[in-house]
């Protein structure tokens, strides 16, 4: 018995050290450290900051009440802690113009996510475009996400974790994902945070700093963010996140344009955007970001303007989110299509898909329907 114990004391030092490194995954280019918060919160992370040389990234997470801090190599995988379950290879942000035109031979559309992780997932599964492990699976197609995945719900790191990914995925499938920003994006870069879930303003307190310097220009995600476009077109769709004034024409410049104001203008504060008029329109209530006037009465377009902005800007349609419906509508006769599906409440959802000039929809059990047409009020 005592040779047992003896054992056991001399093994203790041994099993410590192998238990911790096994669960916090240090190596020896890593060090972590934790911190004990005082009160519960949710777990969350990882948030992931680069330092000047660009070189090592400073890992932050909750965890199990606790701030977890770790440096390592940018070149490293980051292994899963908590919250974000899936080991992230981090590569540089890539800083060239979205291409004006793309071709897809087939397209999968959604938009106003709103940290609905849950949800998002099962309607990419149940509609092909990712597989059971949340991997990409829709081969060469074209995956639009129009903006707002951000605010109101409770997993907004692990959409944008997971969107990081598959557009890495999709490209090594010969596909593409292309994440536009919408409002609420817009917003929490210029830290008007009045929308983000509670856990979010805890967790940064507990990080110390505020929500949108968690997505600051020296992390991953916040440098990632700032590559993103406001306007994309795709075949002979136009997609933006809320709809395109007739105004927007007397600007004069191309979708390429418009999209590097917006990505030089990025964490400005809302007040300096409205000094510049260019800034003021496109940040306003007719700018890209924001406008209703295809489905509501206050500057509500006319199907000539409508007919007008389509044949100067060389489309089809238009595709867009921000205002919220019931599932994927028609308007104006096939010109605008909407795809805010409610997918911020949690429990419905559609996806709009694109095959071969065809439009339909995917529901939450996998089904292909026609695209419902709502008339012009």
């Amino acid at each position: 018995m005592t040779r047992w114990i003896l054992g056991v004391l001399i093994l203790l030092p041994a099993l410590a050290y192998y238990t911790s490194h096994f669960f916090y995954g240090v190596s020896d280019d890593q060090s972590t450290s934790l911190t004990k918060l005082s009160h519960d919160l949710a777990d969350d992370g990882p948030y992931a900051f680069v330092d000047e040389s660009e070189t090592q990234l400073t890992l932050k997470w909750v965890c199990d009440q606790q701030v977890l801090v770790q440096q390592q190599s940018i070149g490293k995988v980051i292994a899963p802690r908590c919250a974000y379950n899936k080991p992230i290879q981090v590569r540089s942000a890539n800083q060239a113009a979205l291409p004006t035109r793309l071709e897809a031979p087939q397209l999968a559309v959604l938009s106003d996510i709103h940290g609905q992780y849950q949800l998002m997932q099962q309607l990419l599964q149940v509609n092909h475009v990712v597989d059971k492990q949340g991997n990409w699976s829709f081969a060469d197609g074209h995956l639009v996400i129009i903006g707002d995945v951000m605010d109101r719900g409770d997993q907004v790191t692990e959409i944008l974790w997971w969107l990081y990914q598959l557009e890495q995925q999709a490209e090594q499938a010969g596909g593409q994902l292309h994440l536009l920003l919408g409002n609420h994006e817009t917003m929490v870069l210029y830290n008007d945070l009045r929308y983000i879930n509670t856990k979010y303003q805890q967790v940064a307190q507990a990080l110390g700093t505020d929500y949108s310097g968690l997505f600051a220009e020296d992390t991953v995600l916040g440098q990632w963010l700032r590559t993103k476009p406001v306007l994309a077109q795709v075949n002979d769709m136009l997609f933006v996140h809320a709809g395109l004034h007739p105004d927007y024409l007397a600007l004069g410049m191309s979708l390429a344009e418009i999209n590097e104001q917006y990505r030089q203008s990025l964490g400005i504060s809302r007040q300096q955007l409205r000094e510049v008029p260019v800034l003021n329109f496109l940040y306003g209530s007719l700018g890209p970001l924001w406008y209703r006037g295809y489905f509501r009465e206050d500057n509500k377009i006319s199907e000539p303007l409508l007919e007008q902005l389509l044949q100067t800007l060389q489309v089809q349609r238009i595709v867009v989110g921000h205002t919220s419906m019931d599932g994927v509508f028609s308007h104006f006769s096939g010109r605008v299509i909407s795809v805010d599906s409610n997918i911020k409440h949690g429990k419905s959802g559609e996806i709009l898909f694109w095959q071969q000039g065809s439009l339909t929809r995917g529901t939450l059990t996998g089904e292909r329907l026609p695209v419902n047409t709502l008339p012009t009020e």
